[in-house]
């Protein structure tokens, strides 16, 4: 029992490192792409903070088990909003589908990996007492379905075999509950996981684009 509760607070970095370990144990990665100190030093998360104690930890050893390819002559993460994640993994007719979590969602997002037809991003809105950011899973193998709300230091562990694995996609590991509700509750309205209600959505870009041809049509018929 005592090593269960020690385990359960192990966070942050200090997590991270027990990961990398166990990591190297199974060969889960097996040829890591590290992230040189001084390209790591200025790299920053979009919303212009720094990268939280687990992530840089983690790029510090490896970027390729979250798909990441660093510039080091110009280094910055690449964010997407939450409605173009949903089209570029799923289709633009999933857009709508995803609706209610969009308008929860409003922050920048950085896709970390997929496990069938799952997506797990890094969600860039509030970080948790640890300074770590929620990891949120979008699933479609049924209904769509958002959740997890799991700390990117927790799912990283989870990944790489130092913690149990989700029973549920998106699910965070035992004792790790209250460090998920708590990240739910700061990024969302409390609910670990939801199917979405399908809702209209409103994109940046697509008024501007409907304005531009009616200004177009407008031209062409007074013939300028």
């Amino acid at each position: 029992m005592a090593t269960k509760k020690s385990e359960a607070v192990l966070r942050g970095a200090a997590l991270i490192k027990k990961a990398i370990e166990t990591s190297k144990s199974i060969g889960k990665i097996a040829e890591p792409e590290p992230v040189p100190a001084n390209v790591l030093k200025k790299l920053k998360l979009p919303n212009d903070e720094k990268l939280s104690p687990g992530l840089k930890e983690l790029l510090a050893f490896d970027s390729s088990f979250l798909g990441w390819s660093i510039d080091e002559e110009d280094p910055e993460l690449e964010p997407m909003a939450l409605d173009e994640l949903v089209e570029q993994e799923y289709g633009e007719e999933f857009v709508s589908r995803f609706g209610e979590a969009l308008e929860l969602l409003g922050d920048d997002c950085l896709l970390v990996g997929q496990s069938g037809d799952a997506r797990h991003f890094l969600y860039i809105g509030v970080p948790d007492e640890k300074g770590e950011y929620p990891v949120i899973t979008l699933d479609t193998s049924n209904k769509p379905w958002v959740g997890g709300f799991v700390p990117f230091d927790v799912w990283t562990a989870q990944q790489l075999g130092a913690l149990e694995a989700a029973k549920q996609v998106g699910e965070g590991p035992p004792g790790y509950e209250a460090s998920c509700k708590a990240l739910a509750e700061s990024n969302g309205d409390g609910r670990v996981q939801f199917e979405p209600e399908t809702r209209t959505v409103e994109r940046n870009g697509a008024d501007s684009d409907e304005d531009e041809d009616e200004d177009e049509d407008k031209d062409e018929a007074s013939g300028d």
